[in-house]
């Protein structure tokens, strides 16, 4: 379910010949992409990763990836400092191994060609465990789609807000405001995956926040592509630019409780 983008050029035809124009766009300062976000699994060892770019022009396919930056996650509670190594065999990114706690304050600070980049303060999220996936048999319009129905049960002591990853760039974000303390089931179709093909599914706790930042991005990707790619309408994230406001960075830094569960499809 990738978004497709199909861009229509009215052409004028001479001799029967066809030439292509390139449009001159104008190209923006390119600005500082940030994904950065940490995850927690009870009993896991998690290897935390960061990635950076720059956004690229209107033609770029790919943003150009930064592979030379400090970057540091810092533990406003006991006033720890964790810096990340870049990593060029992992994805182009930035790791450490590293746990997150509940209840506790942290930021992330990067120095990138002379600028100091800082997030606002942020705290590991509480998540549920997925109860159950299993393939239905359901369609929607095309005939050939699989189904995949997701299960968990939401804790009725919080005000809950999720994400879900469903794959391939596909996230879902919902809160338990008609279903807190129940079990909660849903569906979602895919219709680029055969027989064979495994599905891994995630859910994440979140914030009110990033809620509202992750349904607006949805919304602007319409379910498909990278939804930390350049968009329509500039969606701007937690993170500001303390040498030069002007020049604000794109993404976010969240931590978040996850579990996850996968399934052959059939």
């Amino acid at each position: 379910m990738k978004k497709t983008f199909i861009l229509m050029c009215i052409g004028i035809l001479y001799s029967s010949c066809e030439e292509v124009i390139q449009l001159d766009l104008p190209n923006d300062t390119p600005r500082l992409v940030v994904d950065a976000s940490l995850k927690m699994t009870p009993n896991e060892s998690v290897n935390q990763i960061i990635k950076l770019s720059l956004t690229g022009s209107f033609y770029q396919e790919e943003n150009q990836v930064i592979t030379e930056a400090i970057v540091e996650l810092i533990d406003l509670t006991s006033n720890l400092i964790y810096s990340f190594e870049y990593d060029a065999v992992n994805e182009l990114a930035y790791t450490m191994l590293f746990t997150p706690s509940f209840d506790t304050n942290y930021k992330i600070r990067i120095l990138y060609e002379g600028e100091i980049y800082e997030s606002t303060i942020e705290q590991l999220m509480h998540s549920s465990p997925i109860d159950n996936i299993e393939q239905g048999y359901n369609t929607l319009f095309g005939g050939d789609e699989k189904e995949v129905i997701i299960s968990f049960t939401d804790n009725e002591e919080q005000d809950n807000f999720y994400l879900f990853d469903l794959g391939d760039n596909l996230y879902l974000a919902t809160k338990d405001e008609f279903y807190q303390g129940n079990v909660f089931t849903f569906s979602y179709f895919y219709d680029e995956l055969v027989a064979g093909d495994e599905v891994n599914i995630e859910i994440m706790g979140i914030d009110e926040r990033y809620f509202n930042f992750m349904t607006f991005l949805i919304t602007q990707t319409e379910e498909g592509g990278n939804p930390f790619e350049t968009t329509p309408t500039t969606i701007r994230g937690n993170i500001t630019n303390l040498t030069n406001p002007e020049h604000y960075p794109m993404g976010y830094f969240r931590l978040s409780e996850g579990y996850s569960k996968s399934l052959t499809l059939e």
